[in-house]
């Protein structure tokens, strides 16, 4: 018998998988601080802000 997964659930995994998404870009966004690839951590964050505040959010 296959159960399918209620909407909660289905909401939570997409949220854990953004929050997974998010975590890594911020990760890739100090490594480049650290290599000096950019000389102003701000211009880093709002990269990523720019990027998730209009990005579409998956259900």
């Amino acid at each position: 018998m296959i159960m399918a997964m209620s909407t909660i659930d289905k909401y939570k995994v997409s949220f854990d998988t953004e929050n997974i998404n998010v975590r890594d870009m911020v990760i890739a966004g100090l490594d480049q601080v650290q290599s000096n690839s950019t000389k102003d951590f701000n211009e880093v964050c709002d990269r990523l802000e720019k990027k998730y505040t209009n990005a579409a959010i998956h259900n």
